[in-house]
């Protein structure tokens, strides 16, 4: 895996924790609103799910959150 992917993917799985943390939601209740599993959630969070993560996934994430795609991948 290339470097540059691993810092995006970095970016990415901080930014959904610190969203998901910023309007107090579990990893639980973030999963039920994104329709996917809280293992998944913490997979992401944990930075070790890397291969399995599509563009429907993230934009139920970005949903869930009520932020934009852009928020997601952008380092603040």
């Amino acid at each position: 895996m290339s470097k540059k992917f691993y810092n995006e993917y970095e970016i990415f799985s901080n930014n959904v924790k610190k969203y998901r943390n910023k309007i107090n939601l579990t990893q639980e209740q973030l999963a039920e609103k994104a329709s996917c599993s809280a293992s998944y959630i913490k997979q992401i969070e944990s930075q070790k799910e890397f291969k399995n993560v599509t563009l429907l996934t993230v934009i139920n994430i970005c949903n869930a959150l009520d932020i934009e795609l852009v928020d997601l991948f952008t380092k603040k």
